[in-house]
């Protein structure tokens, strides 16, 4: 793989719907990038989908130009997860560890400027059946942020995008979501614009950066979930961003859901 390729995140492999390896030739304006934040009883799942073929290119480009302007400003030894930033997108805020307090708007202003849409999907569960919830959880959760990606698509020229890829979560789990995935996608309202997308698993450690940006836009979600009045730029981009429906847009009504044995 290309240090271009690793950088627009382009999976090297990917467990589709019928072959588990990538379509040849694939840009990486076709890839779109799942982020994940869970906590307690709340799990919220981002899809993140380039509007223009260029937009990882220009992710690219920012990312490094902000390294550029503060290069030798990092802190030396940092501790790895010492923040919510760092722990969703640790490349995109490592140049900025000596600036926390600016940190989240700097990031803000990043993702502000990205052509890029989001979907986001909302799952309330008790949290001593998780486990036992985790296939109806995938599936909630993938319908959600699917919904609002077909809605996009409805309003307007493009077509979808072809890969959709998530955080790799071991063989288990990784088998459980495909197995959710390909039950659900033939019986979305959407099923026509959509069944062509595969469900890709990033094989390594080291997230691409718009799989960055997708773990950011969850934990900012999350967090705004969780204290509604605390302030949170990178939220209000997100929403700024939001394909609907979401409980973010005015005169959206969405039900919680609780999930039970």
């Amino acid at each position: 793989m290309s240090a271009h390729d690793k950088s627009a995140g382009v999976p090297k492999k990917a467990a589709g719907r019928t072959s588990p390896l990538l379509t040849p030739g694939l840009g990486s304006g076709q890839v779109a990038f799942v982020g994940e934040a869970v906590e307690q009883d709340l799990s919220v799942t981002v899809l993140c989908w380039p509007t223009i073929p260029v937009a990882w290119s220009m992710l690219s480009e920012a990312a490094s130009a902000m390294r550029s302007v503060r290069e030798g400003l990092s802190m030396s030894g940092p501790a790895e997860g010492s923040s919510w930033l760092q722990q969703a997108a640790p490349q995109l805020s490592r140049p900025l560890e000596r600036e926390f307090g600016a940190a989240e708007s700097t990031l803000a202003s990043l993702v502000g400027r990205l052509p890029v849409c989001f979907a986001v999907a909302i799952e309330e569960h008790q949290a001593d059946v998780r486990q036992a919830s985790a296939a109806l959880t995938s599936r909630a959760l993938f319908s959600g942020c699917l919904a609002g990606y077909d809605n996009f698509l409805k309003s307007s020229s493009q077509q979808a995008f072809r890969v959709m890829v998530v955080p790799d979560r071991g063989e288990a789990r990784n088998e459980q979501h495909l197995a959710v995935y390909n039950e659900l996608l033939p019986h979305l309202d959407g099923a026509r614009r959509l069944r062509a997308i595969e469900l890709a698993f990033w094989p390594e450690a080291r997230l691409p950066l718009p799989m960055e940006v997708a773990q950011l836009a969850a934990a900012a979600v999350l967090r705004h979930l969780q204290d509604p009045a605390q302030s949170n730029p990178l939220f209000d981009v997100i929403r700024d961003h939001l394909a609907p429906p979401s409980r973010f847009h005015a005169g959206t009504t969405l039900k919680s859901v609780r999930l039970r044995h």
